[in-house]
């Protein structure tokens, strides 16, 4: 049996190490999972240990989840709903109220993703709906994001996608984070026949799906520019942004040139997690972002010349 004990503060630092571990289950493995000493976990926790659990589940694997009567965030792990997504059931010994403004609890992305990403935004910006309203900027940034993002799942990844989302409302941050447990970006450019996925590794692969026009669609049309522009706006709002597949990792953070590298000790994470951390101070006007995202891109065609010279 592979036992893993889940570390006090699931960010930062242990995050990658930790996704190594998940990935580091064998198929033929049991699997058990202690959550005793977590104290603290953020979105792409939740979501990557959803996917990575229900992939388990879906191999026929042996999954033992325990120490939940010593945790001490058990409460908070309830109220995300990652319990409940695990069908774990335990009493409640506290009173649910009311997410909006607050946080989005795991769930599954479901094929109408326009409606979900709607939910999402009215919940982590509420009123943002309206235009003229203070939190429209936050709602339309996380609406395309999350849309964007849950599109590649459900168009690319053959397998099930989980997201959740966090409003910290006195470090002024949004987290955001989307796991599948698919095939992962490498392999669907591979499933789409194009020639030169053969050489990618799975860090090359995901460098290649953050160029324009790069789809595994294989078709040469507006496909492929989704990811291209939420790296673009990680940039231009000063976020962070993560993206793991298969055993590799691309990062970016404000002020720093985009890094890639591969998890430790050769782990392989089965699917792809895309989790996005931004400060709500430097969103900004959403439209302006995106245009200039677009024509960083070069998904905006030039205005024609309409000077005339007279003689």
């Amino acid at each position: 049996m592979k036992h893993l004990i889940l570390p006090e503060q699931l960010k930062g630092a242990v995050f990658l190490p930790f996704m190594a571990e998940l990935g580091s289950v064998d198929e033929t493995d049991s699997v058990r999972i202690d959550f005793s000493g977590l104290r603290r976990i953020t979105p792409g926790g939740l979501a990557a240990l959803s996917s990575t659990i229900m992939t388990w589940r879906k191999r026929g694997q042996s999954v033992d989840l325990c120490g939940f009567d010593q945790c001490p965030i058990l409460g908070y792990l309830q109220r995300m709903d990652l319990l409940k997504m695990l069908e774990i059931n335990l009493d409640e010994e506290f009173q649910r109220h009311a997410s909006k403004g607050r946080f989005v609890p795991v769930r599954r992305i479901e094929h109408d993703v326009q409606k979900m990403g709607a939910e999402v935004a009215d919940c982590l910006a509420p009123g943002g709906a309206e235009y003229t309203h203070p939190l429209s900027n936050i709602h339309s940034l996380v609406w395309y994001v999350l849309t964007e993002t849950a599109n590649n799942v459900r168009q690319h990844s053959s397998g099930s996608g989980f997201m959740t989302a966090q409003v910290n409302v006195t470090e002024g941050f949004v987290r955001l984070a989307i796991s599948d447990n698919g095939k992962g970006i490498r392999r669907s450019f591979l499933d789409a026949g194009l020639p030169w996925a053969e050489s990618l590794d799975d860090t090359s692969a995901i460098l290649k799906a953050l160029e324009s026009r790069v789809s595994s669609k294989g078709a040469p049309t507006n496909e492929g520019v989704g990811l291209t522009l939420v790296r673009r706006l990680a940039e231009l709002t000063d976020a962070w942004l993560l993206i793991v597949s298969g055993c590799g990792v691309v990062r970016i953070e404000p002020n720093q040139p985009l890094s890639s590298e591969t998890l430790p000790d050769n782990a392989v994470y089965p699917g792809t997690l895309i989790a996005w951390v931004f400060p709500q101070n430097r969103v900004g006007a959403f439209d302006d972002k995106l245009h200039e995202a677009k024509e960083w891109a070069g998904l905006l065609q030039s205005k024609p010349n309409k000077t005339r010279f007279c003689s």
